[in-house]
């Protein structure tokens, strides 16, 4: 059950750090920069979670051809 709590107190909480961001850039008088500064920020963690996936896979791959050769002899 401690589980379940911690899940819904971690989900309460990230939800109002959301609510918090969206409502301060509603109101600011900055928020175009601060929404350029996001998507750039977005941009390069999108950029380094592709990278990751694409490293990922070809490890994988890389680790599938040398078990295959293993079993193929």
């Amino acid at each position: 059950m401690k589980s379940v709590d911690s899940k819904l107190l971690l989900g309460l909480v990230v939800g109002a750090a959301v609510g918090a961001a969206v409502g301060y850039l509603a109101a600011t008088d900055k928020r175009e920069q601060l929404l350029e500064e996001l998507n750039s920020v977005v941009g390069k963690v999108k950029e380094g979670f592709n990278s990751a996936l694409a490293k990922y896979k070809e490890g994988k791959q890389a680790a599938e051809t040398v078990v295959e050769d293993a079993t193929a002899e």
